[in-house]
């Protein structure tokens, strides 16, 4: 086994999704506010860059595909300066979220160190709906130093978004990774499960599991406590 990767949300970072999802946008608009934003449209406008990236072609990156969508709704603002004010909230307010993510898992940085001493390379695979300094933001919350993983994925570099499965095919690409040399954890079967299956990763079920009424085949389940145990 060369490399593990972990989802982020509900994974590595105990969190009920609504209640995230609801403190992060009160945060996000009290700090864009000040900018001429109303609050529904700005909302609808956020939601509209995320659904961009989700289904973001590979031709640019989530970051372009965010932002470009963001711009339409938006012809007037200068996107440029908004742009920025969103990277000083995620430098600044975006810590505040944590009150709304659950307790991180006792001992999490010992077992990622463990499971450092057992493969070549620890990635995060989270969704890349965000910047690099929020997805690090979210894995403080969670208890670990984020220069323990070898990579992290972000809206500024991944030309793909869950849970379409060239997303990993990238990260596995990126780091000459085979199937048979990796072991994924994470949270949804839809998200993670099924993309897993569909690229013959050896994958295992842990956190705050989502499940799909559509899957038909159990995925194996373990608690985060025992995952060194399955390398």
């Amino acid at each position: 086994m060369k490399a593990v990767l972990f989802d982020l949300d509900g994974t590595l970072l105990p969190m009920n999704e609504d209640n995230f999802l609801r403190g992060y946008f009160g945060y996000l608009y009290k700090h864009m506010a000040p900018f001429g934003f109303e609050k529904d449209s700005f909302v609808k406008a956020v939601w509209a860059g995320t659904d961009a990236m989700r289904k973001n072609d590979g031709n640019t990156t989530c970051m372009e595909a965010f932002w470009k969508t963001f711009k339409a709704c938006y012809p007037d603002k200068n996107i440029d300066e908004i742009c920025k004010e969103f990277g000083v909230f995620y430098s600044t307010e975006f810590e505040n979220t944590k009150a709304f993510c659950e307790p991180a898992y006792e001992g999490a940085q010992q077992i990622i160190n463990e499971i450092k001493n057992k493969v070549d390379k620890v990635i995060v695979v989270a969704n890349p709906v965000f910047p690099k300094n929020a997805m690090e933001a979210r894995i403080r919350f969670a208890g670990i130093d984020p220069k323990s993983f070898d990579y992290i994925t972000s809206y500024e570099e991944s030309h793909f978004a869950k849970p379409n499965k060239n997303f990993i095919k990238e990260v596995l690409e990126k780091f000459n990774l085979k199937a048979d040399e990796v072991v994924y954890f994470g949270n949804s079967e839809k998200e993670d499960g099924k993309v897993a299956r569909d690229l013959n990763l050896k994958f295992f079920l842990t956190g705050n599991i989502v499940r799909d009424e559509n899957n038909k085949e159990p995925f194996n389940e373990i608690s985060f406590e025992d995952i060194v145990k399955t390398l």
